[in-house]
């Protein structure tokens, strides 16, 4: 099958992940990277544009798909969080005989903030959706015209257990407890506590917590850490207890695999700010052989059986008390990461599974 991939294909995106997955079981891809010419914008300009729905760059993203669709004539086009996807391009797409879906890995319509007016009209019009999040099935079931739920999942090529060659590089990325994700309040209280309290080697990598160190005030950093937080309150400062942990900001490709794997511990907070209930760490953490130490839910538990191939927690003083134990019997610790490696691989949680299965799931061949 020839698709054309729309989607935010830098490295590290999962949506490069699963693309990249596409082609390795056997599909044709022509990729188009939507997120490379908003990067290139100054930040008041592109939110300006965001915010409106219209301008230059909305413009050359509607017309490089249509370009690309006339030119390469693909059976399926496959987009990823187009919020800026135009209701008459994808008309365009499906006159030209294309078939087209939309997967949507993020929450939606639980956030004001994630969601366009473009994106909300041009949904109901894919042929198929695919919804990652159980929470917002029904929202979908009465927006678009076939819906098919696909969990996250954890690519097979870049979340595998390794460690760098270099002696220093081992050192710089192993932790007895390590944390990769992007700051919110919850978060760094439950970090603070543990670096706090138990005293670990705890290091963590990811977005927005260079205000922790630097303690600088500007709207920009101000606006981010509003929608990073919703209702929840915080102190715009440094972070005396954390600020040393702080590793720097994202991590990509062989150096986040070595950040998961040389963590002992690896923690898989989920947000407040939306019901989440697992995210791609739930996979990527036990994938890469670190003991998977997450938010007790539902499907955490139906994922991962509880002690045994990963371990959660309900509170501050459970997740302490977890973290200690872990760390003063290694010989469990090691046992239960190992068996929450193994429930990975053979339980089909790979990218290459989950999109074998959604497609079959609306009726299309995986291969």
């Amino acid at each position: 099958m020839k698709i054309l991939f729309v989607g935010q294909l830098a490295e590290g995106q999962t949506s490069r992940m699963r693309m990249e997955v596409l082609r390795e079981m056997g599909h044709t891809v022509i990729p188009l990277d939507s997120q490379a010419r908003w990067n290139r914008l100054p930040w008041a300009r592109r939110r300006l544009e965001q915010k409106l729905g219209w301008g230059s760059t909305v413009s050359y993203l509607n017309g490089t798909v249509l370009a690309l669709a006339q030119e390469h004539k693909p059976d399926l086009f496959w987009g990823e969080k187009q919020e800026y996807l135009a209701p008459d391009t994808v008309l365009g797409l499906l006159r030209r005989g294309i078939r087209t879906l939309h997967l949507t890995p993020d929450p939606y319509f639980t956030l004001a903030w994630k969601r366009t007016r473009l994106m909300d009209a041009s949904l109901p019009l894919f042929d198929y959706v695919i919804c990652c999040k159980q929470y917002e099935m029904a929202q979908y079931e009465r927006t678009c015209q076939r819906v098919v739920y696909m969990p996250l999942g954890y690519a097979e090529a870049v979340h595998r257990p390794i460690a760098p060659a270099d002696r220093s590089l081992r050192l710089r990325f192993q932790s007895d407890v390590g944390f990769v994700g992007g700051w919110d309040p919850r978060r760094q209280r439950l970090l603070r506590a543990v670096a706090e309290d138990v005293g670990s080697d705890l290091k963590v990598w990811g977005y927005g917590w260079d205000h922790l160190q630097d303690g600088r005030w500007s709207p920009r950093r101000a606006y981010r850490l509003r929608l990073l937080a919703g209702k929840d309150s915080f102190r715009h400062g440094k972070d005396r207890s954390l600020s040393g942990h702080l590793q720097g900001p994202e991590v990509y490709g062989d150096e986040y695999a070595w950040a998961l794997s040389g963590a002992r511990i690896g923690l898989g907070f989920l947000r407040q700010v939306c019901p989440d209930q697992h995210t791609t760490r739930t996979f990527e953490i036990p994938a890469c052989a670190s003991l998977l130490l997450a938010d007790r839910t539902d499907e955490h538990r139906s994922f991962f059986r509880e002690g045994r191939e990963a371990d959660f927690f309900s509170s501050e003083e459970e997740l302490l008390d977890k973290v200690r134990f872990y760390l003063a019997n290694e010989k469990v610790r090691e046992t239960v990461a190992w068996r929450g490696y193994e429930r990975c691989v053979n339980s089909g949680y790979s990218y290459r599974a989950r999109l074998g299965a959604a497609l079959t799931g609306i009726g299309m061949s995986p291969a």
